[in-house]
Parts: C-alpha cells; sequence; structure tokens
C-alpha cells in the first residue's frame, strides 16, 4: 500500500506557511536617485574611510604587533658631593627641619648619614628603600646576666632618640636600566637611548642636561636628585602633611612611590627610534617603615633602628612594536564593517523616516510568489 498524496492529504496552508519561515532573503540593489541620501551615504563612506587609514592605521600605528617589555634596573644613591668629590652637606642649623636649627613642631635632631647608612636594605631588585628618620632604641636583655635560652629573658629599651636624615633631598639617584621585547627581539640599554623626565602634569622637563639631574643623555647613565624625583610626583616638600591623614610630616612618616619607565618606539614613524619615559605616582594614604637590628659586642645589647622613608619602586612599561602584515590586515577588515552600518544608517532614513519611505521601501522590499510543485501542480509522484 502506496502513502495517499492528493490534495485532501496534504496540507496546503501549512506548507505556505513553512515557505514563509523559511524564505531566502538576497540582496537587491536598487539605484535611489536621491541626492540626500547619495551625499549622505558618500559622507559616511569617505569618514569612515579617513579613520580606518588616517586615524586607526597611520595615527594609532594598528599595524605594529606590540609587545610588552622586560628588563631590569640597576640603582645606587649617593650622598651630595662637592668640590673632589667629597661630602657636601648643609650645616644642620640651616636646615629647616632639623631642631639644631628650630625647636618647632616636628624637628629633631640630625644625622649626617651617608648613602651607606640611607640605604636599607643594601640591594633590591627594582626596589629601593631611602630613610628619611630613624628612631634609634638602645636595648639590653633583662634580668641582667640572663641568656636568651631563658624564657623570662627579654629586651627592654634603655633609650630612644629620633633623628632626621640631612639633606636628604639632595641625595641624587642613578638608574641604568636594559630592556628586551620577547617575540620581536628589540633589545637596548638606556644608554643608548633617548630619555624625557615627565611632571605630574604630563609635560616634559626640558632642563635635565646637567648634573645633579642628568636625564636622557646618550652615553651618560640618568642621575636624578630626590627632591626632583619627588616634585615629578607632585611631593614638593617632605614637610608636607602625611599621607596617612595624621598631624606629622612625609618626613616623619615615610611615602610609597612607583617609578615607571615606559619605553615606546612609537614616538615617530622609524620603529627603530625607541625611547623611554619616566613619570612618577604617589600612592595615597601609605607609610613605610623597616626595623634593623644591630649588635655590638655581644648580645646582651643591641640596637635597633626604626626607618621611616621613601619606598622607591621601580616598573618598566610600555609596548614595543613591530610591522606585522597580518595586525595590518585585521585592522583595515575590522573597520570596513563599519561601512555597513553606515549602509544600514541610510537604509533606515530611505524606508523608515524620508517622506518617500513607502516607494523607496517598495524598490527595495520585494517577495516572491510561491514556488512549490507540489503546492501548485498538486501532482503526486507515484510510482509502483
Amino acid at each position: 500500500n502506496l502513502p495517499d498524496f492528493s490534495p485532501a492529504v496534504c496540507d496546503i496552508e501549512a506548507m505556505v506557511e513553512w515557505n514563509n519561515l523559511l524564505a531566502y532573503e538576497t540582496v537587491k540593489i536598487v539605484k535611489v536617485k536621491d541626492k540626500r541620501l547619495g551625499c549622505l551615504h558618500y559622507f559616511f563612506m569617505i569618514m569612515i574611510i579617513a579613520y580606518i587609514i588616517g586615524w586607526t592605521i597611520l595615527l594609532e600605528q594598528r599595524y605594529l604587533l606590540l609587545v610588552s617589555p622586560v628588563g631590569s634596573i640597576r640603582m645606587s644613591l649617593q650622598a651630595p658631593r662637592g668640590k673632589d668629590n667629597l661630602p657636601d652637606f648643609s650645616p644642620a642649623d640651616k636646615i629647616p627641619y632639623c631642631l639644631q636649627n628650630s625647636t618647632k613642631e616636628h624637628n629633631v635632631n640630625c644625622t649626617f648619614w651617608d648613602e651607606n647608612f640611607v640605604v636599607f636594605p643594601i640591594t633590591e631588585d627594582h626596589d629601593m628603600f631611602i630613610t628619611t628618620r630613624v628612631t634609634q632604641s638602645r636595648e639590653v636583655l633583662s634580668p641582667e646576666g640572663c641568656s636568651l635560652l631563658d624564657n623570662n629573658c627579654v629586651y627592654h629599651v634603655d633609650t630612644e632618640e629620633d633623628y632626621y636624615t640631612a639633606d636628604i633631598e639632595r641625595f641624587t639617584l642613578l638608574l641604568d636600566h636594559t630592556v628586551y621585547a620577547p617575540g620581536i627581539g628589540t633589545q637596548a640599554n638606556g644608554l643608548n637611548l633617548k630619555g624625557t623626565m615627565m611632571t605630574k602634569d604630563g609635560t616634559a622637563y626640558t632642563n635635565l642636561t646637567k648634573l645633579p639631574n642628568q636625564v636622557g643623555q646618550i652615553g651618560k647613565p640618568d642621575i636624578i636628585q630626590l627632591k626632583t624625583l619627588l616634585e615629578a610626583g607632585g611631593v614638593y616638600s617632605l614637610d608636607e602633611n602625611a599621607l596617612t591623614k595624621t598631624n606629622r610630616t612625609i618626613r616623619y612618616d615615610g611615602m610609597v612611590i612607583l617609578l615607571f619607565v615606559r619605553y615606546s618606539n612609537q614616538v615617530t614613524y622609524n620603529t627603530g627610534n625607541l625611547q623611554y619615559f619616566y613619570s612618577v605616582k604617589v600612592i595615597d594614604n601609605t607609610k613605610f617603615k623597616a626595623e634593623q637590628p644591630i649588635f655590638t659586642k655581644n648580645l646582651n645589647n643591641r640596637l635597633i633602628w626604626n626607618r621611616h622613608g621613601v619606598r622607591l619602586i621601580v616598573l618598566q612599561v610600555g609596548n614595543i612594536g613591530k610591522f606585522d602584515f597580518q595586525v595590518m590586515l585585521i585592522t583595515f577588515v575590522s573597520g570596513l564593517g563599519l561601512l555597513a552600518v553606515a549602509t544600514l544608517v541610510v537604509d533606515t532614513l530611505a524606508t523608515k523616516i524620508l517622506p518617500k519611505k513607502d516607494v523607496y521601501g517598495s524598490y527595495k522590499y520585494e517577495e516572491t510568489e510561491v514556488v512549490d510543485p507540489i503546492v501548485n501542480e498538486h501532482t503526486p509522484i507515484l510510482t509502483e
């Protein structure tokens, strides 16, 4: 028994609904003779192409394969030096924050430490702690003559004094850095690169060409006075209020600052022109301290230096680029998608908003008759 394909059995209306539901939509090109729409469409196209080529590819250099650099930093601090490279500290009675100068609030005695005392610990990777104040505590074991093998034997503070590091703002920081861009092979030493120090407002310093501030001079290491480094972050005096909102000073409490070394070879269109830029960011609501125990002749007596000061953290950042055809192609193709958006906007205006929208819509959208052998011919195909 064969199935019955007679018209009575076929659900004609249902088949017509399926044709509507699964209709195939194709693009139809209609030339609309309306100068308003034409001008608008060409305007959009010109602006989009100008954006892709002018802004994205040329100005933003989106044809470059960009990688984040890695590198190393060597830092050293030096106390103020004068003639014949001898120490050149200001007299304590001439330094306003020293007790030897004035007995005003927050002033304490100043101590003339050199770089070996000021920096603690001596070596760190990408970091440096510069002491601005130290509390020196003399401690002795108590009870007298006891041993640390006894749980009742502990250190007690005998005397305690505060000191400021004199002339700390005049200390100079030497920076020597190298950079490498993995994946594209670019590498360089800071001595061979042009560099710039940026202010807090993003403008460049123009007078850092000779000591005690020397930045970006090819063949010479970068040397920056601590005062200049702090000013670049917006701190014009260590005697400003502490960042922790206390009634003490930054010199007393300490602070944390970030020194960014940003590398870029996109300053010009010559990718071989690699440069670096220093910028400083002060971290709000911070202070910094570190304790250093110092033992003298034996374990019965010790000094504790409770240091407060500037915690400097150096971060190497930026982007180093190399021409890559695939990157440029992706940038160009992704921008061409905007042309479809422009066409959609103009089509919407023509068919939905303009006074002749019904006329334009009738030209743009057209439906065919249902073409279906079963519906039109009602002829079942039977075989025996």
